[in-house]
């Protein structure tokens, strides 16, 4: 949020200093595109940066056709003037990942000296804004380029890898995919010509040919693996798929804490929404981690935390990933002796999905069934129309007090019948997908995975059909 006001207040102060500069970093340039944009469609994908992506859309177009990509280039720009309408082009699409590709100006000189360390902390911040709005960020490398026609004083043939070498540096301490398409476009054949484009691929140096962008289309592809996306999209097209998760903070049964292992198990059911509980953010036993995030990084997903108690500096609850932006959300304080425990609600565009982490206190769980039915009744009430789903680890099995409360007002979806807890030898059945009573839908599918390392519970599954 504070780094949003600085940028912000740089706006503000750019339209201000006279008539060359009223839009210097041309926010009006997509501005009606923007708006057409529907917020909350899912697997949305721009492409950020300069004249290299304002000329792919022109010279590439059964690329972008094919697939569906926004581009937002402009051409000359830096990626001062990109950070500056990252907010417009970028947050306010609601895209779920953002390509970056962007640099080259910056070296040219396009506005002026600017360090290399400089460039990387404009490329860095515009991460950090894609990661706190639940975007996913890939980082391509800067293109081959020998000389700039416009600027021939600058060497981008040695300037160039030396950014790219920090950019690839950064891309892996922070987990962010990272695109070289640097090697992919260099001439290795021409001595003359080191660390400039092939000259099959560009016609002036700098700006790819057709034949240039169907080397980058292949390597954006790889990075995308658009082919696994459109089959989650038209699997959830045919059903709506949910999933529910107690990730123990990403410690196995191994007691090791690996994200790739559970965010992996996510990952194979391509689910629309994953409902997850025991969840540490940046608490001191986790080294500072956002758990949720780390998981939200590794799925390309968008998390939605509510805390349940402050710990260790930081907080413990439960969350939620999903393949779109929440509408709204909202979290109730509910019951726990041994620790304070918490409902979290989010509305998406054709659905509900609620989440809750009982107690281990029969009397508290009993007690919460009444605060759950509540709230949830008062949330659905705003959108009445759209089915509502709950689900969890609810420390309780189908046989109790808890359960038979809870079968009142919802319909339990998943397999009861298929143990879930503790992972490696399943005895019990604690976690659960439900649907509100009167739901218009049916169930399709149901699953517990079989992950018998990843946490101390097994995820739970389910895919239902909805009305239209």
């Amino acid at each position: 949020m504070r780094l949003s006001k600085i940028i912000l207040f740089s706006v503000l102060c750019l339209l201000t200093v006279g008539s060359n500069a009223q839009d210097w970093p041309n926010l009006n340039r997509f501005c009606d595109a923007d708006r057409a944009l529907s917020s909350y469609t899912e697997g949305k994908v721009v492409l950020m940066g300069d004249s290299i992506t304002d000329f792919w859309l022109r010279r590439d177009p059964e690329f972008v056709e094919k697939y569906g990509f926004i581009f937002r280039g402009i051409s000359g720009q830096t990626t001062s003037q990109m950070l500056l309408r990252f907010r417009h082009d970028v947050i306010e699409t609601g895209a779920s990942t953002v390509v970056i590709l962007a640099g080259t100006n910056d070296i040219a000189g396009n506005t002026g000296p600017v360090s290399l360390e400089t460039v990387l902390g404009n490329l860095a911040s515009m991460c950090d804004l894609a990661r706190t709005h639940g975007i996913k960020p890939i980082l391509c490398s800067l293109l081959p380029a020998k000389r700039y026609s416009w600027n021939k004083s600058v060497r981008p043939d040695i300037l160039i890898p030396q950014l790219n070498a920090m950019l690839k540096e950064y891309a892996d301490k922070e987990r962010i995919t990272y695109v070289d398409m640097f090697d992919s476009l260099a001439d290795h054949q021409n001595p003359e010509n080191e660390n400039g484009m092939f000259p099959d691929f560009s016609k002036d140096g700098v700006h790819p040919t057709l034949e240039g962008y169907k080397v980058m289309d292949a390597l954006l592809l790889q990075a995308l693996k658009p082919s696994k996306v459109k089959a989650a999209l038209k699997d959830n097209a045919e059903g709506l798929k949910l999933m529910s998760y107690n990730v123990r903070n990403c410690k196995g049964m191994d007691k090791t804490v690996n994200f790739d292992r559970v965010a992996a198990v996510i990952n194979d059911y391509n689910a629309k929404a994953v409902a997850i509980q025991e969840l540490d953010s940046v608490t001191v036993r986790y080294g500072h981690k956002d758990v949720l995030k780390e998981l939200a990084y590794r799925t390309g997903m968008v998390p939605t935390y509510a805390r349940a108690i402050d710990f260790e500096g930081g907080g413990y609850g439960i969350g939620m990933l999903s393949r779109e932006k929440p509408i709204r959300f909202s979290t109730v304080p509910l019951p726990g002796r041994e620790e304070r425990r918490v409902l979290l609600m989010a509305e998406f565009s054709d659905f509900i999905y609620c989440n809750m982490h009982l107690s281990l206190t029969d009397e508290d769980r009993i007690a919460s069934v009444g605060i759950v039915v509540d709230a949830v009744k008062a949330f659905k009430a705003e959108s009445p129309e759209k089915p509502l789903f709950i689900a969890g680890d609810w420390n309780a099995g189908p046989a109790s007090e808890t359960l038979r409360l809870i079968r009142e007002y919802f319909d339990i979806l998943t397999d009861t019948s298929i143990n879930t807890f503790p992972s490696d030898k399943p005895r019990s059945t604690i976690d659960f997908i439900a649907a509100f009573k009167g739901a218009d839908i049916k169930v399709l599918d149901t699953a517990v995975p079989a992950a018998s390392q990843a946490s101390d519970h097994r995820p739970v599954f389910c895919k239902v059909k909805m009305a239209k």
